[in-house]
């Protein structure tokens, strides 16, 4: 028996015997992390569409969700409107109300003598958004956004939508003119007097959208389809090529 053999210590042997184990626990755990993977991606549509199921509940109870502001808008909210004065002189909308719905603060104009409505959305970044009432019992409304989130969930019947994304208030506001021209004249829609607030009006649409979107089976589901296609889809159509 040699020296070195004479002196090696036990552990030499362990560790030599040991490095196949070693490997094998390293594929072992390999194996465990790609199998937890590819569990996670499977579970992903079914985790969104609880949380898409979760907010459609909520949100056919807006009622909830809307709350007044007292002192209005902070004030860097309303130095950010104070840009718009002009503007919304120019086109006789006036200060109506301002409130917040769920985490977005809103500030609504109306524009005198008709059932027209400007909104700013402030949430992560301000958005526009444009109402036409033409009625408050069927809610027949046109809804003109810059958001880029319509078509998130569908259009109720006697709702009209459309969005353009990013565009600035005038070219909303004259894209929404023309909508609202085309459809009076293509379907015959009429005015008839609001007799509710503008606040009760906007839940009840609200309410009535959520009840459309759970009549529709696998919702939850479908609106990963919504949300991946029919929001891209819906950018930047205007209302005269949804219907022509």
């Amino acid at each position: 028996m040699n020296a070195t053999a004479a002196t090696r210590r036990p552990s030499d042997g362990l560790y030599i015997r040991s490095g196949p184990i070693i490997l094998r626990s390293m594929h072992s755990s390999g194996s465990i992390f790609d199998n937890s993977y590819l569990l996670l991606i499977a579970a992903t549509p079914f985790i969104i569409a609880g949380q898409v199921y979760l907010l459609v509940r909520k949100m056919s109870e807006p009622e909830n969700m809307m709350h007044s502001l007292p002192g209005g808008l902070s004030a860097d909210k309303q130095q950010i409107l104070s840009n718009y004065q002009d503007w919304l002189k120019a086109n006789d909308l006036q200060h109506l109300t301002s409130f917040q719905f769920g985490s977005i603060q809103v500030a609504t104009f109306q524009q005198r003598n008709a059932q027209r409505f400007f909104s700013f959305y402030f949430h992560q970044k301000m958005t526009f958004s444009i109402e036409t009432y033409f009625d408050d019992t069927n809610f027949i409304c046109l809804d003109t956004g810059t958001s880029g989130s319509t078509g998130m969930f569908p259009q109720r019947p006697n709702q009209y939508q459309q969005s353009f994304p990013n565009v600035p208030p005038d070219e909303a506001w004259r894209r929404h003119l023309e909508a609202e021209a085309y459809l009076m004249n293509k379907f015959g829609l009429k005015w008839k007097a609001l007799t509710m607030p503008y606040e009760q009006v906007l839940l009840n649409a609200i309410r009535l959208r959520m009840q459309f979107v759970r009549s529709i089976p696998f919702y939850p589901f479908r609106a990963l389809y919504w949300y991946a296609v029919m929001r891209s889809r819906m950018a930047n159509r205007s209302i005269q090529q949804q219907y022509p």
